[in-house]
């Protein structure tokens, strides 16, 4: 399922300046920061702070004529959140158009740099099955449907990767820290707590963990009501599953950063981003104006025909919009807007 060509800690290639390298560079630079790939603005992601960096990894690449390398966090599993996915707990045609997306940035680049592209997702849905209380053999069901939609579509540009395998490669051991990480994380739970970003995790975390067991309006009213950081009456076992949730969240995702392989195990890679962060080149992952990452919603197409990722509670019951699905799956692969059969057939991913 995973690749394992690339892994090895190695140190960072040499490259070779040339005015023909400094101008290819800044051509490829000038298509990953183009607003139809790019998520984030140049401000938020501090452009004066990180190009520096990300121009020195293209110089290595294009330097020894490879496929630029970029890396994400990505793809964990559909959140087990009925109002969000519904009962699907497979990828879909969220995930399908999202890979779709990569080989369009990858075209983009090809047709300056025939190398074109090399794009790594790390899979870290292992680290936080348990945080959101999900089973690790739906999580490994997920990874290998999605990594058959990318033998089908991006064999050659696209390679998948486990983010605790590749921490292990590179000697990185979070054990030792995992106990002052705990401490940390009660510490920011009771410090925080009532702040907007305090109350902004609440809600996040409530739309993660899994809640399959409420039915979708349930759970739809739920989000709404969360935005204050709390649940109403009746609700107590389910906000301190929340809270829990919120504080092994905090340890795992310290975990994945402070013992980040990427660095090591791809030393000249850009390393790219789903979420507007600081310092990092955040990424449209099905197209542009589409913020709902596709392990949060369902693929669908809007009127225009064009990939869209949305709530399933939004979409399943509009009479306006027919589930198509894969042959032999119960849940709908993707939506269409207007009648048609809800069964095309479709043999892939099988």
């Amino acid at each position: 399922m995973f690749d394992d060509r690339v892994i090895q800690v190695q140190p960072r290639a040499a490259h070779v300046c040339t005015p023909r390298v400094d101008d290819l560079v800044e051509k490829v630079l000038s298509v990953l920061l183009s607003s139809a790939y790019r998520k984030n603005s140049l401000t938020a992601m501090h452009l004066t702070g990180c190009r520096p960096a990300m121009m020195s990894a293209l110089r290595r690449c294009i330097g020894r004529a490879l496929p630029i390398a970029l890396t994400v966090l990505a793809f964990p599993f559909k959140v087990p959140n009925p109002a969000k996915v519904g009962d699907r707990k497979l990828p879909d045609f969220a995930e399908f158009a999202a890979i779709r997306q990569c080989l369009k940035l990858s075209a983009a680049i090809q047709r300056i740099y025939p190398p074109g592209l090399a794009f790594h997702i790390l899979h870290d849905g292992r680290l936080m099955a348990d945080v959101f209380e999900l089973k690790i053999e739906e999580v490994r069901a997920y990874e290998t449907y999605f990594s058959k939609l990318v033998e089908m579509l991006a064999p050659d540009v696209i390679r998948c990767h486990d983010f605790g395998t590749l921490q292990q490669r590179s000697a990185l051991d979070p054990s030792g820290a995992t106990e002052k990480l705990r401490f940390a994380a009660e510490r920011w739970f009771q410090e925080r707590r009532g702040t907007p970003e305090w109350n902004i995790a609440f809600r996040r975390t409530l739309g993660m963990i899994n809640l399959r067991k409420f039915p979708a309006k349930q759970v739809f009213d739920l989000l709404r009501y969360a935005a204050a950081g709390r649940l109403p009456s009746g609700w107590e076992k389910t906000e301190q599953q929340v809270f829990t949730a919120m504080k092994k969240y905090y340890v795992a995702d310290a975990i994945i950063h402070r013992f980040d392989p990427r660095p090591l195990c791809f030393p000249d890679a850009i390393q790219a981003t789903t979420q507007d962060r600081q310092g990092r080149l955040a990424l449209w992952m099905v197209r542009r104006g589409q913020s709902l990452l596709p392990w949060h919603g369902v693929g669908c197409f809007d009127e225009f025909g064009r990939a869209q990722v949305v709530h399933a509670i939004e979409i399943r019951d509009r009479e306006d919009y027919c589930p198509v699905f894969v042959r032999n799956e119960t849940t709908p692969f993707v939506y269409h807007k207007g009648k048609g059969p809800a069964d095309r057939g479709f043999e892939f991913c099988q």
